[in-house]
This record gives C-alpha cells, sequence and structure tokens, in this order.
C-alpha cells in the first residue's frame, strides 16, 4: 500500500509519496541547510542520484541517514 502525504500548503489533496526530492526539499525534510546536504553529499554520507544535471535524493536513502544517525548516537550514550 503506497504512503500518502499532504503538500506542504496544507491543501486537502492527497498525492503518493515521492520517490525522490530534489536538494532544496531534502535539506528541508532533514532539517538542515542546503550546504549541510551539499557537505553530506561531497562526502559521501548522504547517496543521492544525478538525473541529467539534476541531483535528487531518495526518500529511503534520507531515512537510511537518518537511521545510521540514530544509530551512531546510541552507541555513543554508553
Amino acid at each position: 500500500m503506497a504512503a500518502f502525504y499532504r503538500p506542504p500548503d496544507g491543501g486537502t489533496k492527497q498525492f503518493p509519496e515521492p520517490l525522490a526530492l530534489r536538494p532544496r526539499e531534502a535539506a528541508a525534510t532533514l532539517g538542515v541547510s542546503l550546504s549541510t546536504l551539499e557537505r553530506l553529499t561531497r562526502t559521501g554520507e548522504l547517496d543521492s542520484v544525478l538525473i541529467g544535471r539534476c541531483r535528487v535524493y531518495e526518500t529511503e536513502a534520507l531515512k537510511a541517514y537518518l537511521q545510521s544517525r540514530r544509530e551512531s548516537a546510541r552507541g555513543g550514550l554508553s
């Protein structure tokens, strides 16, 4: 079953969850600046896909990055 989300403008129409986000959307989703997103991409900490000249971030890659950060935070608490 596909996940659905509401657009940021608060509209009532539901859309399928996007497979990938453009850089500004991905940065906003993670709650980081665009320059931080670019650094994470450059260092290989966050996977992205180049489609033509457009770089996109798969939503699954964003979730995997957050999971890895969560696990490293838990490891640092011991």
